[in-house]
């Protein structure tokens, strides 16, 4: 959708970049002026969300467009570079095998895309520039970066909002994607502790919106495809998790979600099926199958809540459902060659991690991360906790990502790394803060925080982790 009329609550620098906060100081808002940003003023304007026609208001140019002079360039170069290296320091490329388990693939085609896509060449400049600033502690390339990243919002909002717009949807994708990659990394705010799980899950929801605007006949072949499957997990992630745990016989207390508990339109037959026409599926693929799933599963657990009459129907159908999931995982595992549900990745390597190691962490994490949703829910649900098997306590699936993050969160994992961890991680607090109160911290706990606390990426995973907590306006315990 567009912005409304209406009357202006912050500048539109501010609205732009999703950022609270703003004091409406005239005639540039303290805000703005704190982070050395052309404040655009008050009056109304179209910023991005959908693609809904409206009028966009051309602004002054306020920010360093990239001259033509040094397209590609050794300034252009350079600070590319620090971004790539930062982002993986194993490698600019991940290989077709390493993809076959994990996310990250779409990255590839970037060096590429620069050279034709100003858009891309900008937003990378922007994460370099950004990079920058905070590896060598100089305010100047952390501005000229968010000068950048402002820059390409507002183009991006000027695209959507024209009709039959010649942009390429696929492109309008991948920079939307780029922009909430962006909020994850830089995107904390000591002075508004909400805005950046705000402003990454309003970009999330801008790819989904744009991404299902075509048909699913579009991602079939070429990039268009791995740009898809690569996405799932991050486009899913925004509705689950939903953790529900009995902490009394005759109370339900939700204990955990990072965003809306809604079915997704990714879970829908054609969106499971159409995009693998003409490519076999992978084991990531199949086992977001299952991942796509949650939301909605989530989402009944809610209606169960919200309408005790239908409980006991209901609750024999989730009950049904949480054990045909963990067949599905159950036959994703064996066909991965894993006999044992409870499997321990072997971490205690030496460093650096490698790429395989980093694959199989994540996609790993992926798996425990939905035992935790389906055991979980399977205890809150169950008559008689003792009859449940010893797999299905979630506790022992807390404890295996807590050991993977050493990995994800490895200074040689870089920034991918990290984009792979905060979910597994928000799961397992998730579940863990929900069984332990404010009592005494589990040792699950205090290797995940041991983690945070050893690595500059594992800083920044705490801090989103504690602003997706402080964002969602529900009861205590909830991310």
């Amino acid at each position: 959708m567009v912005g409304v009329p209406g009357r202006a609550k912050s500048c539109g620098t501010c609205r732009i970049r999703k950022k609270g906060g703003c004091d409406m100081a005239k005639p540039a808002c303290g805000q703005c002026v704190g982070r050395g940003l052309k404040c655009d003023g008050y009056q109304r304007q179209t910023t991005f969300i959908n693609t809904t026609a409206g009028p966009v208001q051309k602004h002054p140019a306020s920010v360093p467009e990239v001259p033509s002079s040094l397209a590609k360039s050794a300034y252009e170069e350079k600070y590319f570079g620090v971004f790539y290296e930062a982002y993986l320091p194993q490698s600019r490329q991940l290989p077709l095998h390493i993809m076959a388990y994990t996310g990250g693939g779409w990255t590839n085609a970037l060096p590429q895309l620069s050279r034709t896509s100003p858009t891309v060449r900008k937003m990378l400049l922007a994460f370099g520039l950004t990079t920058a600033g905070y590896l060598w502690n100089k305010v100047d390339e952390r501005k000229e970066g968010l000068k950048y990243y402002t820059s390409s919002l507002r183009g991006m909002a000027a695209a959507v909002a024209v009709p039959n717009s010649a942009a390429d949807p696929i492109m309008l994708c991948l920079v939307a994607r780029m922009y909430s990659l962006y909020e994850v990394i830089f995107g904390h705010d000591e002075q508004d502790e909400v805005s950046q799980a705000r402003s990454w899950r309003k970009h999330i929801h801008g790819e989904l919106a744009l991404v299902t605007t075509q048909p699913p006949e579009t991602y079939t072949s070429g990039y268009p495809h791995l740009f898809f499957v690569d996405g799932r997990y991050h486009l899913v992630r925004t509705s689950s998790p939903v953790l529900l745990n009995k902490l009394r016989a005759d109370q339900w207390q939700t204990t955990g979600a990072i965003v809306a508990r809604k079915k997704t339109v990714l879970s829908s037959p054609e969106w499971k099926s159409i995009p693998w026409r003409s490519i076999p599926k992978t084991p990531k693929d199949i086992l977001l199958d299952i991942f796509v799933e949650m939301p909605a599963l989530l989402q009944d657990i809610d209606e169960m809540r919200a309408n005790p009459f239908s409980h006991p129907t209901l609750q024999h159908e989730l009950v049904h459902r949480c054990w045909h999931y963990e067949s599905e995982l159950s036959a994703w595992r064996t066909q991965a060659g894993i006999a044992d549900p409870t499997y321990h990745l072997d971490v205690e390597l030496a460093p650096p991690p490698a790429l395989d190691l980093i694959a199989a962490s994540h996609i790993l994490c992926v798996y425990w991360s939905m035992c935790i949703i389906i055991y979980s829910t399977l205890h809150s649900l169950s008559e008689d906790e003792t009859l449940l098997p010893k797999r299905a306590n979630p506790r022992i699936y807390c404890r295996r990502i807590a050991e993977a993050l050493s990995v994800l969160l490895h200074p040689q994992s870089g920034v991918y790394g990290m984009h792979l961890a905060n979910f597994p991680a928000a799961v397992a607090l998730v579940y863990l803060n929900g069984v332990e109160g404010g009592g005494a911290m589990s040792e699950e706990r205090e290797i995940i925080v041991r983690v945070f606390e050893g690595s500059v990426t594992g800083k920044a995973t705490g801090r989103f982790i504690e602003s997706t907590q402080r964002a969602e306006p529900r009861p205590s315990g909830l991310i």
